[in-house]
């Protein structure tokens, strides 16, 4: 995987086929765009590139420090090279970057300094300043420098549109499987496993206390998915949010994970959401957390066996 992030100068790429976008989640639509642009380069003899930006356009212009993202850039790019693209451009986006015109963006990144053979945009496509530009603008400067231009009708499941915005809301609803759909695949958080304050083990139900480089979108409550310690997978139930019973306030990940035995601090650990189990409460009593813990398992390994 090339990774270019100057464009100050001019990028040594063949005859480059390039896709315009966010791409966060690489959801269903965004495979479709990257399909189609992989198709393009094949017809062309060029090489499939996709341009996208960090941070994120949103929290630039929105100046938001909220969780926001799907996923990381390096879950991004791993997902993006498993579907055949070997280029990313990643251009650093800036204040300075948000105010140039679109017909500027145009003739200065993609013409002049990539040498774009074509370029290829989902149906809704903005860019420039205050997203002036879009596609009718697209068409007229793809006449002008004489470059093709792909537009790539939007994916529709259940008649309505996938997008990033969608599967946020989903996940933030606790809407597992409809994210999940969307993405056209499992919802997965990454993260390092750290020492915490040691009350699942002393109740019986050790925990995975996950520190992921992920934003939390996911809405706090308990989940059940597949957890993947060095290659091995195992059934956990997970709890996000901030342990009401014991008044923390910190929203964390922790994960119970049926059926392990060994030591797995400071491991590396994956996690596919399958489903959306309840909703965080606080209880009472410890016998009562308990008990729910307790039916929480049974329910995960009900969803989970029937689950591959």
């Amino acid at each position: 995987m090339r990774i270019i992030r100057d464009l100050s100068n001019h990028c040594e790429i063949k005859d480059p086929v390039v896709a315009l976008g966010n791409f966060d989640g690489i959801h269903l639509g965004h495979q479709a765009l990257i399909r189609e642009t992989i198709r393009k380069a094949k017809l062309l003899d060029g090489t499939p590139v996709l341009f996208t930006f960090y941070p994120h356009p949103i929290k630039v212009i929105k100046h938001t420090s909220e969780p926001f993202l799907i996923q990381t850039f390096k879950e991004k790019a791993k997902i993006i090279e498993s579907l055949g693209i070997e280029t990313i451009i990643c251009a650093r986006f800036t204040k300075e970057f948000a105010s140039l015109e679109p017909e500027y963006f145009i003739k200065r990144i993609l013409v002049d300094s990539l040498k774009v053979k074509a370029v290829c945009v989902g149906h809704d496509y903005t860019f420039g300043k205050g997203g002036k530009g879009n596609i009718k603008h697209l068409r007229e400067y793809a006449k002008k420098y004489n470059f093709e231009l792909v537009v790539i009708p939007p994916v529709k499941i259940e008649g309505v549109i996938v997008s990033s915005t969608k599967i946020r809301e989903f996940l933030k609803s606790g809407l597992i499987e409809k994210a999940n759909q969307f993405l056209g695949r499992r919802y997965s958080i990454t993260g390092i496993v750290k020492e915490g304050a040691g009350r699942g083990e002393k109740i019986g139900f050790p925990t995975a206390n996950i520190y992921p480089k992920n934003e939390i979108l996911l809405k706090n409550g308990v989940y059940a998915a597949f957890a993947y310690v060095e290659s091995k997978k195992f059934k956990a139930a997970v709890n996000v949010g901030v342990n009401p019973t014991f008044k923390d306030n910190i929203k964390h990940i922790e994960a119970h994970l049926l059926d392990f035995k060994g030591d797995i601090y400071y491991k590396k650990i994956k996690l596919e959401f399958v489903s959306f189990i309840r909703e965080e409460k606080a209880f009472r009593k410890i016998d009562e957390l308990v008990e729910q813990i307790n039916a929480d398992i049974k329910k995960v390994r009900e969803i989970l066996e029937e689950t591959r």
